[in-house]
């Protein structure tokens, strides 16, 4: 059952938006103005008359985060995101450091990859994306599962022991020392990079440390379209977007 406070993705025929449930009317834009405590004791996935239209009532999914929230850099797209949490060995009850919140997007996912007994504290540098990403992580409902500090990841992050370190910022490689001290024996490093040059930095470093392990990657995705007199691929593949290297920490000196 839908409850008060909760956030409901409202679909309809692709299109979607979400709003946060209360006793309140207020203005959805593309659907106009709504009595949200309609929606209050409703299943979900059943179905709602806003206006003029029919709405399925639906939990905020991750993988959709992308289409309605909003961005204040780059996101990293949920299909690369849950291949670096799977890489890392994120789930629950794991403790993640993050650096580099920017949109946010990575930070739900390790969010809802931790569940409940876990926790994500993510690091991020500039006012604008700190807000931005608060501001998404609040919006899927998983502002209890992670922390947003803001800070220097090469420099500020104060957790020790963690399960996991990873990373989304330009210059990856000077956050390995930090990287270091954070994590526990076998603990996983993690880094989403642009360009092959910076791979090959990282992998370079990495090798000089207590990491071993290493492994590079990308992620090519491309949706299969399926209609009554056949299936074709998708002319709009969701091509490469950047590199991933993961390595894990081990306790013996070099």
């Amino acid at each position: 059952m839908i409850q008060k406070g909760e956030m409901v993705l409202l679909w309809k025929d692709d299109w979607m938006t979400i709003v946060r449930v209360d006793p309140e009317t207020k203005k959805i834009p593309g659907i106009g103005i709504v009595d949200t405590g309609r929606m209050i004791g409703k299943r979900w996935g059943s179905t709602l008359e806003l206006g003029r239209d029919c709405y399925t009532l639906l939990q905020p999914a991750v993988k959709d985060a992308e289409k309605f929230l909003k961005r204040g850099a780059q996101v990293i797209l949920p299909r690369v995101g849950i291949q670096i949490a799977l890489y890392c060995d994120v789930f629950c009850g794991k403790t993640v450091v993050e650096g580099g919140a920017g949109s946010g997007i990575l930070t739900a996912i390790l969010s809802k990859c931790v569940g409940k007994k876990g926790k994500v504290i993510s690091y991020e540098m500039r006012d604008d994306h700190l807000r931005t990403a608060q501001s998404n992580i609040r919006k899927l409902g998983l502002d209890d599962k992670c922390e947003i500090k803001q800070g220097d990841i090469t420099e500020d992050v104060t957790e020790r022991e963690v399960d996991a370190f990873i990373i989304d910022i330009p210059e990856p490689w000077t956050a390995l020392d930090m990287a270091e001290k954070a994590l526990k024996g076998g603990g996983f490093f993690g880094s989403y990079i642009p360009s092959t040059n910076q791979l090959e930095n990282v992998v370079k470093e990495l090798r000089k440390r207590k990491f071993i392990d290493i492994r590079s990657f990308e992620s090519l995705e491309r949706e299969m379209i399926v209609k009554e007199k056949g299936v074709r691929p998708s002319f709009d593949m969701l091509g490469h977007t950047g590199y991933v290297v993961v390595g894990r920490k081990a306790n013996f000196n070099r």
